[in-house]
Formats: structure tokens, sequence, C-alpha cells
């Protein structure tokens, strides 16, 4: 009675505990990533106002006569020199409004390498067709922002803000009609610079939809041109958040939303807000897996509450089976109870272990937007101006891996593709090409290369061998990672390898870029794929004279998190030891004096001891194959299985010996061994439990 009212006060007080810890952590991630949202919205709704305010200024002076054509197409170039996120600015009439003799007519300022240069839009194409409604939607409908297109000039995805001017008084509508639009258009990049700029952890990632739920900006810039929207993707992935999040955009309603990926089955964050200005809808999604959570601290009271439950139930086992009345029945209710509690609280630190286990080896920094590597990139930069040395040489380079395997050895097996990008004219002096830091076997064939949009671009086909360190201490419950550290090919250290992030549709960790669809690692589950940047730090000069930064030398490092298939690994390895026990067991019962019985097993203990021996033989052999597969200088989590099983094995023994050599031993001798028999599986799954308790811990 002591024991269950203790494991339950203690249960009680350590779960107050954990759900109090969790709550604040969530509430502060919470609160901070709304106030992001809202500053970006602010920030995004400065840069609309801006377009708004001088598009509006301008066709109203035209509407009022206080402005010609010659001096508003002054002012537009005006515009795109006062502000630089302004990429063009037009003005297109309608047919035969700005001259009875010609029927199109529309002057374009546009930045062009570097430049504003005037460009005459009517004799490119015909604006006048459906497809462009940032003219026709404008003249139809009013003032409003197009959907997103591609700009020619400026090589980007664009977005517009057109607004009609007015023309002379209609005389038979009674009432002045549109003659023509003014159009500004900004960059989709200078909104996703706001948006990347966010924290919103390793695999967060913002968006951007329009009112009608069409993105105007996404990671994943597919989604963008195929012009996607939100209530196409919610049906095509059965997702009902994103049909709320589809009338919320409606509305111009905020909040946040609990919501579980489809694709991934991560649980996540939608927080939604409006740009008031535009009545786009911003649209952050963070995983909750990235929450600052102290992941050992969370673990460690999981497996308290755990095992205080245990205890718990346990007890209340034994004194609801009354176990000291002394009936048969109640105490093996009592011996499959307790052994059941045990089992699944086993089960239970299984699935702890598994989802609450930090990856320790966090040596770099990663890189999940352009926004995080300009700014390592610019930090590299100052260091170098700071200590008077050659300003670092960055080449974009990437990589993608067709397949992949681990072999016993913990060694990477890699076949795959990487290429880089060398900047013409400024970077023909670098030597091309690339190593893999620590590869055993590393073999490289160009197959393609061309020179497009300013850059050399080199493919390589790859194939390599890199030895990795991966903990088996837990096996077969480990968690770990995969990297593949990619080094510039010469040893000079002022060049600096990047990743080409725009080379990648969606660069997420979640969707595993890098990694051909559907990729496969044989007995592990690939969780999530990324770039980091380690800093080197080198002791040596390798014989070059001129000054080298060695403390801050970064590396490009392309890594993989990695999670054992344990149901494999269970299948494998622990199918023989459960049938092992379940036999042991079985003769721990036919144990027996009876000359009926022993006729049934036609020997007495030797016979035992002979099953008892080959049984210890075959678990033997099974320990020394994984032991082979598994190499590791200590013991590992699933060892301790087998040597409990060999402990098994040698007590079943001892016990048919003693019982059968009538033994004045009360424990043995009781009731027909009925003592050893009740306390097999508690004992045997107690033993399991505490070991697991003190592995995972």
């Amino acid at each position: 009675m002591l024991v269950a009212a203790i494991s339950l006060v203690a249960s009680v007080v350590l779960l107050v505990r954990h759900l109090s810890y969790k709550r604040d952590v969530m509430e502060s991630a919470k609160s901070r990533l709304t106030s992001l949202t809202v500053q970006a919205t602010r920030s995004i709704d400065l840069v609309a106002r801006e377009v708004i305010d001088n598009a509006n200024s301008i066709a109203d002076q035209m509407s009022s006569g206080k402005l010609t054509h010659k001096a508003a197409e002054i002012r537009l170039r005006e515009l795109l020199e006062r502000y630089p996120h302004f990429l063009s600015a037009a003005l297109s009439y309608r047919p035969y409004a700005f001259d009875p003799g010609r029927k199109l007519y529309s002057v374009l300022q546009a930045r062009k390498n570097g430049r504003i240069e005037r460009i005459q839009l009517d004799t490119v194409y015909d604006y006048t067709k459906p497809e462009y409604d940032w003219f026709v939607a404008a003249i139809d409908h009013g003032p409003r922002w197009s959907q997103p297109f591609y700009g020619e000039a400026s090589s980007s995805l664009l977005v517009a803000y057109s607004v009609p001017f007015q023309g002379d008084m209609d005389g038979v509508a009674g009432r002045r009609s549109a003659r023509g639009v003014v159009t500004i258009t900004i960059s989709i990049e200078e909104i996703g610079r706001i948006i990347e700029s966010l924290d919103l952890g390793p695999t967060g990632f913002g968006a951007l939809v329009s009112q009608q739920g069409a993105y105007l900006y996404h990671p994943d810039t597919e989604l963008v041109v195929l012009r996607k929207t939100l209530r196409q993707i919610a049906h095509e992935q059965n997702d009902r958040d994103r049909l709320i999040l589809a009338e919320q955009a409606g509305k111009r309603g905020s909040g946040v939303l609990d919501h579980r990926s489809m694709s991934t089955g991560f649980e996540s964050w939608l927080i939604y807000a409006p740009i008031p200005s535009t009545g786009w809808s911003m649209q952050n999604t963070f995983v909750k897996d990235d929450l600052p959570w102290d992941i050992d601290l969370l673990r460690r009271q999981l497996i308290r509450i755990i095992t205080a439950l245990v205890i718990f139930f346990s007890s209340v086992a034994a004194l609801l089976s009354r176990v000291c009345s002394g009936n048969r029945t109640r105490l093996w209710a009592a011996s499959v109870m307790i052994a059941i509690f045990f089992a699944t609280g086993i089960g239970a630190l299984w699935k702890v272990s598994l989802s609450h286990n930090s990856i320790s080896r966090s040596e770099g920094v990663r890189i999940n937007d352009k926004a995080a590597l300009n700014r390592i990139m610019n930090s590299y930069t100052r260091a170098a101006s700071d200590r008077h040395t050659e300003a670092p040489v960055y080449i974009p380079t990437g990589i993608f891996i067709e397949s992949a395997s681990l072999n016993s050895a913990s060694a990477l097996m890699v076949s795959g593709y990487i290429w880089q990008k060398y900047r013409l004219g400024e970077q023909d002096s670098v030597p091309r090409g690339f190593t893999i830091g620590g590869a055993s076997s590393l073999t490289a064939q160009e197959n393609y290369s061309t020179k497009e949009k300013g850059f050399e671009i080199i493919r390589w086909s790859v194939n390599c061998t890199v030895p990795q360190q991966i903990d088996h201490l837990k096996y077969p419950l480990e968690q770990d990672k995969l990297s593949l550290q990619i080094l510039h090919k010469g040893l000079n250290h002022n060049v600096f390898l990047v990743p080409d992030l725009a080379a990648y549709n969606f660069i997420n960790p979640t969707a595993l870029p890098g990694l051909q669809k559907g990729s496969i690692l044989p007995g592990w589950k690939i969780e999530r794929s990324f770039f980091e940047l380690r800093e080197n730090s080198y002791n040596t000069n390798f014989g070059l004279e001129r000054p080298l930064n060695k403390e801050r030398f970064p590396s490009l490092c392309f890594s993989f998190e990695i999670k054992r298939n344990f149901t494999d690994a269970f299948i494998s390895n622990l199918t023989a030891l459960i049938i092992v026990t379940i036999l042991l067991f079985t003769l721990l019962m036919l144990t027996s004096k009876d000359e009926r019985h022993l006729s049934v097993m036609q020997a007495g203990s030797g016979r035992i001891l002979n099953i008892c021996a080959s049984m210890f033989l075959v678990i033997v052999f099974s320990h020394v194959n994984i032991r082979r597969t598994i190499v590791v200088e200590q013991v590992f989590y699933l060892e301790y299985f087998f040597f409990l099983t060999y402990f098994a094995i040698l007590l079943v023994s001892l016990n048919s010996v003693l019982y059968s050599a009538n033994a004045n031993i009360h424990l043995v001798q009781y009731q027909e061994n009925l003592i050893p028999r009740l306390c097999f599986w508690p004992c045997l799954f107690a033993l399991l439990f505490t070991i697991t308790v003190f592995t995972s811990y």
C-alpha cells in the first residue's frame, strides 16, 4: 500500500512538472512566433504601401490633368532611382487611347543589367490579352495586385500593382472611363528576403498568399509558378487545415492553427496574419520538433513518469490480487498483470527514446535559406577585411544523391552528382574541382559543362565511401547524423564552398533536398537532409606563405539525420531471444518430480540441462553474429538482452537441479516449484525495464 501511494504521488508531481515545462516553452515560442509574423506583415505592408501610394499619386494626377504623359514618364524613372526594390514602372494605354492612329502604347522603365532602361512594351507583346491580368483586370475592376508572373527583363518572378487613370468624360456613358493603367512591379525575391529573415527554426518556413488563396511566395517556387492555391493543395493532400487557411485569407483573419503535415507527419503551428494594404495573408509554418526544448530534460522527465506509473500499477495489481492469501489463481493473475505492466513500460521507454533523442554532434551552422547564407558570407567577408587578408571567393556547390548505403563498418557509400558554379571573368583563375573530406575511396568523373547566366557550371558523377562515426550504444534505438564534407580541390583557403540553394525547389530539411525522391538507406529511415557550414581549425599553413585565417575556415557539409528501422532490427535480433525465453518458461513449467510428468518429458533434470545447453549455443551464435555487424567497443543496449537470457538459462538449469535433488530450499520446493514459475516473467521484464531505464536516461 505504501509503495503504491508513494509511486502515485510521485507520478502526479512529475507529470505536473513535465506539463508545466512544456506549456511554458510552447507559450513563449508561440508568443514569439506571433510577434515575428506581425513584424513581417508590417515590413511587407510598408513595401506594398510605397508601391500603392506612388502608383495612386501618379494615376490621380494624370486623371486630373496635372501630370502629362511625358512628365509621368520622368516620375516613373525617378521612382526607380529612389526605391531600389521597385523593379519596373509602366504607363499602359487602352487601344487607341494614347493616339487614335496607334492601337497600343505602353512605355516601361525597368532595371536591366544594373541600369534603368526605357522599353517600348507595346512592341514586345500585346498586353491587352486576358493572360496579362496586371492590365486587363485593373481596367475592368479597378486597382489591384496581379498574380505573380515571370519578368523577362529582370529574369525573376514579379508581382505588380496596377491602378487605372481616367480619361475625358464619355458622352454616351455619362461618366469618365479608364484611359490606361499605371503599374509598378516589385520582385517576389524582395518579399522573400523579408520572410526568409524570420527565425522560424531549422525546418520552418514562411509563405504569402493572395485573398483568393493563390501563393505569391513560397520556398517551393513551383507552387508560385504553377499558381497553386491553398484549396487545390488542401484537396490534393486531404488537408482540412489548408481549407481553413484559405477561408481566413479571404476574411483577412489572423491566428494560430495546430497542424499535422499529411506528407511528413510532423506536427506544426500555422501562424497567419493579414497584410492590411493588400489583403494578402502571411502564413508561417513552425515545426514543433524545433521548439527550444531541453531534449535530455524532457526525456528524463518522461522516463521518471513511466517508471513511477509502472511501479504504481504493479503495486496495485499485487494489492488487488491479494498475493498474501496464497491463492494460486490470484497469484498467477498478479504475475501476469505485473509482467504486462513492465512490458508496456519497456515499449513506452522505447517510444520515448526514439522520439526524444538529441543528436549530440551539432558541429556546424545549418543553411536553410538564402538570408542565412548571405549573413554567414557577409560575416566571413567582414572578417577578412578586418584582418586585411584577401576577400573570400565563394563557389556555389550542390549535391544530389541517387543511392546510399551503410556497410557493417559504418562507412557511408554514396552514388550521385556534385556540381559547381564559377563566375565567369571573376573566378576564371580558380582551379575547378572538389574533394570529399575523409573519403576512403572517391571517383569523380566530369559529365557535364556549360556556360549560362554569367556562370560556368560543371557537374561530376560521384561514387565515394566515407567512414562515419555512428554511436551504436543504444542499438537498435540509434539516431545519428551522416555527413559528406565537400572541400575545394586546391589548398587555397581563400576559396569557400557554399550551398547552391537556387538549384533546389524546396530547401526545407523535411523535404529531403539533395536526395533522390523515395531514397532509402537499408535498415534506416532518413528524417531530414540539409547543408551546414562547419568551421575547421588547422595548425599548419600547408606550406603556403600568405597569411591564412586558420581560426575561421568553413567547410561545406551535406548532412542527413537517420533513425534505425526499429521493426527490422527487432524482428531479426529479438525473435530468437523471445522464442528461447518462452521455451525456458515451458521447461520451468514442466519441471516435476511426478513420475507421470517425467514420462511425458522422457527425462528429468538431465534432459533439461541438455536443452538449456542447446539454447545457450543458439543464443551465443546469434550474439556473435550481431557483434560482427555492430562494431563498438562497449556493451550496447541489445547485448543486455543476451546477458539476461544467459542468466535466465543458468537459473532455470540450477532450479531444475535443486528441485529434482530435493534440496531443502523453501523458495524452490514451495508448492512444486511455484515461486520460480510465478516470478519468471515479472522478474525478466522488470530487469529488462531497469536496463532500459538506465540506458535511455
